[in-house]
């Protein structure tokens, strides 16, 4: 039975998530909301495409999801042999599958606009500062503690879905973001899911202040990477400051969607 405490530091994880998931929708509004050409909107495509493929290790990644089962396929599918690794290799299958799905979505858009296939080694060699920041950041963390990591990842997967959301939020009847709002809303819907999966994840993973306050450093210095990175992927920059105000919560929660 959790505690009060353990409550408390669980709302106080839960509003710094609030504040990470409207900070990246605010980027993504700022950039969605201007006028834009259609390829303006290849260099986030490109991106997005790389993060879909790449975050489950479709493009290979360490202590990937894919390399997680490749890894039990290797081993004669240990996983299978019992209910809780049963319901791991599902999930994982799942999720994998969802991933693809998402990068379709938005794979399909970018070749429209381009009017050339997605090439996997264009889309694997993309290159930006903040994107390989991101990464660094990754083994690093995982090397001082991959169970906390693997938990502070999960909780931040997609950001708290904030591109996606203000993909969904659009209000256009412009045919090229009508095609973005569609697929953002088919993936922030997903990620809700994957993020309450992270949530419930933490709640269960974290029993001693120790943790709660070397998790929660994880998740900043996350987030403190991811809003850069988006900013970059939107063409944009975004101060310290106010990344720093974001990550301290002075910054509007995002309102349900209507439709």
């Amino acid at each position: 039975m959790a505690t009060a405490a353990h409550t408390d530091l669980m709302a106080d994880l839960l509003t710094l998530w609030r504040s990470i998931q409207a900070g990246e929708a605010e980027i993504a509004t700022d950039f969605l909301t201007a006028p834009h050409a259609p390829e303006d909107h290849v260099h986030w495509l490109r991106h997005q495409c790389l993060r879909e493929l790449r975050g489950p290790g479709l493009l290979t990644r360490a202590k990937s999801r894919t390399q997680w089962l490749v890894d039990n396929i290797a081993s004669g599918l240990p996983a299978a042999e019992t209910p809780e690794g049963r319901e791991e290799l599902q999930y994982q299958l799942h999720q994998i599958a969802e991933e693809f799905d998402h990068f379709k979505l938005y794979a399909d858009i970018l070749a429209d606009i381009t009017e050339a296939p997605v090439l996997m080694a264009d889309i694997r060699d993309l290159k930006m500062e903040n994107d390989q920041n991101i990464e660094g950041l990754r083994i690093t963390l995982f090397a001082q503690n991959e169970r906390l990591a693997r938990l502070a990842y999960d909780f931040t997967e997609g950001g708290g879905a904030g591109i996606f959301y203000a993909q969904a939020a659009l209000e256009t009847d412009d045919p090229l973001l009508l095609r973005i709002k569609h697929a953002g809303r088919i993936i922030f819907d997903d990620e809700v899911g994957h993020g309450e999966h992270g949530i419930e994840g933490v709640d269960l993973g974290l029993t001693t202040d120790d943790e709660f306050a070397d998790f929660k450093a994880m998740i900043v210095a996350i987030a403190r990477e991811r809003m850069h990175m988006r900013a970059a992927m939107h063409g944009s920059t975004i101060s310290d400051e106010r990344v720093e105000a974001i990550v301290a919560g002075q910054i509007e929660r995002i309102k349900p969607l209507t439709d």
